[in-house]
């Protein structure tokens, strides 16, 4: 009898109470790069940019939410408008997540951290809500290897299960928010 006890003490996990234990899920992503891109309709390809903060960012590390991916440039008075009511958006909708890619700067170039900063601290956004982009990078008029971009802003309205759902040219609150809820909702 002591020769199980002592055997189940060696197998059992030991619990610390003061450190917390993380579960690590992996998303169920069932599909390969092959079978994505950034048309409306399809699953999303795994974007992966750099945020303000200087940590790397990847759309599929939020599978199971609601995404609304803002594309948008600095210079872009709609575009600033989105970024106004970005925050907003989120507490009506119960913290859908938002994510702001930069394509360009006030100039029109490629934005650095310091514009999205800037972008942050100007809009009242968190730096890990906004991406840097670019439009060598980030654009494509096929939507194969990146946004098929056709005005800004660009939002792209990503289901739970990483599909692209909603593509709205334009900026329209009233119309992001019902289209945020009708996803949620599924």
């Amino acid at each position: 009898m002591l020769f199980n006890l002592l055997l189940w003490a060696c197998d059992a996990p030991i619990k610390d109470s003061a450190e917390p234990v993380e579960e690590v899920v992996e998303s169920p992503i069932h599909w390969a790069d092959e079978d994505c891109s950034y048309n409306g309709g399809d699953h999303i390809c795994n974007l992966s940019l750099t945020n303000t903060a200087g940590d790397e960012e990847e759309i599929y590390d939020y599978y199971g939410e609601v995404i609304v991916l803002d594309i948008s440039a600095m210079w872009c008075e709609p575009c600033q408008i989105a970024a106004w009511n970005s925050n907003s958006v989120k507490v009506t909708t119960g913290g859908t997540k938002w994510v702001t890619v930069l394509i360009e700067d006030l100039q029109g170039n490629d934005p650095d951290v310091d514009d999205g900063i800037e972008w942050g601290n100007y809009f009242g956004i968190e730096y890990s809500e906004i991406w840097l982009g670019s439009r060598e990078g980030n654009l494509d008029d096929e939507g194969i290897t990146g946004i098929p971009l056709g005005g800004w802003p660009y939002f792209l309205i990503i289901d739970k299960d990483l599909r692209i759902r909603v593509v709205q040219e334009g900026w329209n609150k009233d119309e992001i928010i019902a289209n945020i809820e009708s996803l949620k909702a599924e």
